[in-house]
């Protein structure tokens, strides 16, 4: 079978590599796509010569092992498999998994392939769990609004949040109020319309800040905008990856506001399964619509244009998906 490989930085390969070998307790996955993720991209910018990217699979059953009763070849499914993070599974064509340690979700016959890429997906729905929005009408804003950011506004407003989606692109501003924002601004207008006071200048009617602020923007200002606008004892839930690179921040005005400062990653094994279901399910039943959305498909050999497009492609489309069933060919949108 074939696989993505990296040759060094910036560069990769389609190489043959053995097809897995799969046992009793095993299916056997043959992938159709892999998501291009941007927690990759540095990692992408600096690689050595073997080193594999890929952690949003999606494909088809081939086979599967004697002792498997839930899944059977042609099942559609999608999940978190091969390894933990990073480069879980790889870009590879075949991928062999275990669904008793392994997240493998069978897929609703109603939702398109390319809306089905879980990984991301639960990203979303573990980030939004941990959002405190338990009164309805509750703020908050969301920074960064483009594919994970526009997820989130669409899960906070099921949850009930008033949301204001904070960008500097237009076409993303755009997105945010598609997918459900109640205001969109941007970061220049943010910094006027919600930057705080603290609690012994405030007079009547100043803006008391943010119940949480979520940030998915992966720049520092980004992050200093939402120590800005968060309340006092807020909320700030940084969702963006921030790799590569330190980050600073206005720690005196954070303990100020005493806020918490979360990392809504998933670490809960718990949260991963949860959010890889509950995606699924809430896609097929229609009361999340967070699909239809504008795909790049890329063939394997066009990896690297992919990784390369990443930061330009705000108003173009929302996601990038490597097709593992072509080598080659031009890229498109669906």
């Amino acid at each position: 079978m074939k696989r993505i490989i990296m040759t060094g930085p910036m560069k990769s390969a389609i190489k043959e590599v053995p097809n897995p070998v799969i046992g009793d307790d095993h299916v056997l996955i043959k992938l159709k796509y892999v998501g291009v993720c941007m927690s990759e991209h540095n990692a992408w910018t600096v690689a050595k010569e073997g080193d594999v990217f890929g952690h949003e699979p999606m494909g088809v059953i081939e086979k599967v092992g004697k002792n498997i009763t839930a899944f059977k070849p042609g099942d559609r499914v999608s999940g978190s498999w091969g390894g933990s993070l990073p480069g879980s599974g790889g870009m590879v064509q075949y991928a062999a998994a275990d669904p008793k340690t392994e997240i493998v979700v069978k897929l609703p016959d109603n939702v398109r392939d390319e809306d089905l890429v879980l990984e991301p997906l639960a990203c979303m729905m573990s980030a939004v769990s941990k959002v405190r929005c338990n009164m309805p009408n509750t703020p908050v804003a969301v920074i960064g609004c483009g594919y994970m950011g526009c997820g989130l506004i669409s899960l906070l407003r099921l949850r009930g949040a008033y949301v204001v989606g904070i960008d500097n692109n237009a076409a993303s501003l755009a997105n945010a109020k598609l997918y459900g924002a109640n205001e969109t601004c941007t970061v220049e207008d943010a910094w006027k319309k919600y930057k705080t006071k603290m609690q012994w200048d405030y007079v009547e009617g100043d803006f008391l800040g943010f119940d949480s602020v979520m940030e998915w923007a992966e720049d520092e200002e980004a992050l200093d905008l939402a120590i800005n606008i968060v309340k006092e004892c807020g909320q700030v839930c940084v969702g963006a990856y921030h790799t590569g690179k330190k980050v600073l921040l206005d720690m005196d005005l954070h303990n100020w506001k005493a806020a918490d400062l979360l990392s809504t990653h998933p670490r809960e094994a718990d949260l991963n399964v949860k959010g890889c279901n509950y995606a699924a399910q809430m896609l097929s039943n229609g009361m999340w619509g967070y699909k239809n959305l504008p795909v790049k498909i890329y063939p394997m050999g066009k990896f690297d244009l992919a990784q390369t497009e990443l930061k330009t492609k705000y108003g173009k489309y929302m996601k990038a998906l490597i097709d593992m069933t072509k080598e080659d060919g031009e890229p498109y949108i669906i």
